[in-house]
């Protein structure tokens, strides 16, 4: 019974520097109209705190293996189940665009002026972060925990989907945000079927990929 509680709250304590630390990084301490350095400094954070989460916390203080949380083996099978996936997201987005015009609102596109005033390095970046930074803290660790934690996968896939949908509301603004939140569904939703980050990681490869490194390149 110790050893349970003991590391049911590892869990919590984990969930809680997860979740914090990257509100306390976006929403929080990062600047409005966030310069180059502002956002290398914060990744730089993430990046620290997902490696001691990887190499210390799960293994040393959890005593888990990676594999606990969706970070198995790499099938070929997910490249196209997360192919298939974001086409799929597409066609949801194509719909989710006519609703948010219908309310004044714009969605992700409508980021792209703004995310081509950032350097190519730095986009570069935040393609690696969401792609793997954020699949492991948001789908792997994060669903899987609060799995363990409250016995119900559909409420761990309901917060994990609101967490991350609304830390980029700051950054993003409220079109793009619930933008935000369908492509969050979608990748959710995946996590909980396949119980692996790698398809997610596949599908949000291609969003990342398209907002930050194709589209500004396209606008040039």
């Amino acid at each position: 019974m110790t050893q349970k509680l003991s590391k049911k709250w590892t869990y919590a304590i984990g969930l809680v520097i997860v979740f914090a630390s990257d509100f306390m990084l976006r929403d929080v301490l990062l600047p409005e109209h966030a310069s180059d350095i502002h956002i290398a400094m914060a990744v730089l954070v993430e990046w620290t705190i997902l490696l001691v989460l990887l190499a210390f916390w799960i293994p040393k203080i959890e005593g888990n293996k990676l594999a606990s949380i969706g970070f198995g083996k790499f099938k070929w099978r997910y490249l196209w189940v997360g192919l298939l996936t974001y086409f799929i997201l597409l066609i949801v987005w194509i719909g989710n665009s006519f609703a948010l015009e219908a309310i004044g609102l714009k969605g992700l596109r409508s980021l792209q002026p703004m995310i081509r005033e950032y350097s190519f390095l730095t986009r570069l970046i935040l393609f690696f972060t969401g792609t793997f930074l954020e699949e492991i803290f948001y789908r792997g660790y994060a669903i899987e925990r609060l799995t363990s934690l409250t016995g119900k996968k559909w409420l761990a896939g309901l917060i994990s989907w609101a967490a991350f949908t609304f830390v980029h509301l700051k950054f993003f603004g409220l079109g793009p945000t619930l933008d935000v939140g369908v492509l969050s569904a979608g990748l959710v939703i995946l996590y909980l079927r396949e119980r692996s980050i790698w398809p997610c990681i596949v599908v949000h490869g291609i969003n990342g990929a398209y907002g930050f490194i194709i589209g500004p390149l396209l606008m040039l």
